[in-house]
């Protein structure tokens, strides 16, 4: 039987952040002036207007958004692997304890990155719109730490990728699927999850985006 599991909101936020992740890292390898600067500086905020907004769902939204219907202790998220390495089937609907440590970690870094940005200038044609608030140099070396955290976020991409090739291939499971139309496959008698009012969502956000915008451009 096919329940729902993902609400709009949060594949929206999926899918948004798969876009401007992409803009923002093929920008970050053009020169910074002109069209690629612009890229880089709206595709950044509007980054972090997903993620405040995410964090902020991951604590009202709906059931299999919320970090504690996901996020596990060290111990949970452990025997989960031995579980998976068994290939022990997982029932409860919604990330599992691994993919709760990579939600989690991406979360944070990209809250990073894109806070640093904000300060971070190349001195010479790109400046983040609030570098101009804090000492060059202090500048500059925010810029160095910005650019790690990009690498270490398109390497945790790449491991992301892999990890539901794996899943597909190892244990027939569709992960893609099921943040496209939000449903998926369970058990019979499985209990849907309790899904928030999109409306709830959407006001989220555009008063996040409101806050961000006018706070920062």
């Amino acid at each position: 039987m096919k329940i729902k599991v993902w609400d709009g909101g949060t594949r929206l936020f999926h899918w948004s952040l798969v876009i401007l992740f992409t803009l923002s890292a093929y920008s970050a390898f053009q020169d910074k002036y002109g069209i690629y600067a612009a890229i880089h500086l709206y595709s950044g905020v509007a980054i972090l207007a997903l993620v405040i907004w995410r964090i902020l769902w991951g604590v009202i939204g709906s059931d299999t958004a919320r970090f504690s219907h996901f996020v596990k202790g060290p111990g949970a998220t452990l025997a989960y692997a031995a579980k998976a390495l068994r290939r022990e089937p997982y029932t409860r609907v919604g990330h599992n304890p691994l993919g709760a440590v990579s939600v989690v970690l991406m979360l944070a870094l990209l809250l990073a990155q894109t806070i640093l940005g904000l300060y971070g200038t190349d001195a010479m044609f790109f400046s983040g719109p609030l570098a101009r608030t804090i000492d060059s140099g202090l500048s500059e070396e925010l810029t160095e730490i910005h650019e790690w955290i990009g690498f270490t976020l398109m390497g945790l991409v790449v491991v992301h990728l892999l990890a539901i090739v794996a899943y597909g291939v190892l244990r027939r499971a569709n992960l893609v699927g099921p943040m496209i139309t939000g449903r998926k496959d369970v058990p019979e008698g499985s209990k849907a999850p309790r899904t928030a009012n999109p409306l709830v969502a959407l006001g989220l956000f555009a008063a996040v985006a409101a806050a961000v915008w006018f706070s920062i451009l």
